[in-house]
């Protein structure tokens, strides 16, 4: 099986490139936007440009495009659109031309949802009203996916991956931060290492990036085509509660010092309902996040142990 990973040099690009070039029987091939990139092997192309994507996807031949790549929140607007809405529909619109035959795997957003009212967990069946940009720019990229896939007869599953955090400081969500700005302190010397992070009251349904690994495979093992599925845990804890539980499994190296909020945040809430994921996967994306708050510690305490052997040797 060939699968290609556009995006492949960001966040769930890299781990996604890392589960399948671990898998037997699997080539996996890397996409990048620039030149030179994290993969020394990869092919390059702007997914701006239709006809270099349908290129790349002619020489590659993948049976499967998993596609990882676009922009973050806190981007400008039209950035976005063009990096998350317009580059998945030229993509979808590539696939159609040169591989109609692979299937497509698009990494979406909770933010797609937008403000629960309720607060019941989020069902694939409600309504999206994204509230900013960035969770309309992947709720646009989501329907033109799943448009091409109606009209040109492909194969798409759209994957709405609610917080997904990983056991080092990878993408741009607070769990990164906080390992960032942990490791950043433990350089400056001996512990404590204060941490000081904005508010933290945010209720979240964070997901280990290995569930979100084994979702991607679900779907090709299964054929589960032409769905959209909630990659989430069900259950909802605050940022606070997480960076806690990470800085104790430092044995109270780190000192999480949380700034006083101003103001509620305005999306105070997002937990997502994981039933189809487990009808349709066979699997429930597990809401214990020890494991990688644990794996995230033991990454703390070697990064110290780094920093003071290089203060040692300078």
């Amino acid at each position: 099986m060939r699968v290609l990973v556009t995006g492949a040099g960001g966040f769930l690009g890299r781990q996604v490139m890392r589960r399948f070039l671990a898998r037997e029987g699997v080539e996996a091939i890397a996409a990048e936007r620039r030149a030179p990139g994290v993969h020394a092997d990869a092919r390059f192309a702007d997914l701006a440009d239709q006809a270099a994507i349908a290129a790349l996807l002619a020489e590659a031949r993948p049976d499967v495009i998993v596609h990882a790549a676009g922009r973050t929140p806190g981007r400008p607007g039209a950035p976005l659109l063009a990096d998350n809405a317009v580059a998945t529909a030229n993509l979808a619109e590539a696939i159609g031309r040169a591989a109609p035959d692979a299937g497509l795997i698009l990494l979406g957003s909770a933010a797609q949802y937008g403000i629960s009212e309720d607060q019941v967990p989020w069902r694939e069946s409600d309504p999206c009203s994204p509230f900013e940009t960035y969770g309309a720019s992947k709720h646009a990229a989501e329907t033109c996916a799943l448009a091409a896939g109606r009209r040109l007869g492909l194969k798409v599953t759209a994957l709405r991956l609610f917080n997904v955090i990983a056991p080092e400081p990878q993408g741009e969500q607070v769990f990164a931060a906080f390992l960032r700005k942990a490791a950043a302190a433990a350089a400056t010397g001996p512990p404590p290492w204060r941490v000081r992070m904005g508010p933290l009251l945010a209720l979240r349904d964070f997901v280990d990036i290995e569930d979100v690994l084994t979702a991607i495979e679900r779907v090709i093992e299964r054929q589960a085509w032409g769905e959209v599925i909630n990659i989430c845990g069900g259950v909802g804890r605050t940022a606070r509660a997480l960076l806690g539980a990470a800085a104790a499994q430092t044995g109270g190296a780190v000192v999480v010092e949380e700034e006083p909020p101003t103001e509620l945040p305005e999306m105070a809430w997002s937990v997502g309902d994981p039933a189809r994921c487990e009808a349709l996967l066979g699997f429930r994306p597990t809401p214990d996040l020890a494991p990688v708050t644990r794996r995230a510690a033991e990454w703390l305490v070697a990064a110290a142990r780094d920093a003071t052997d290089a203060r040692s040797r300078a």
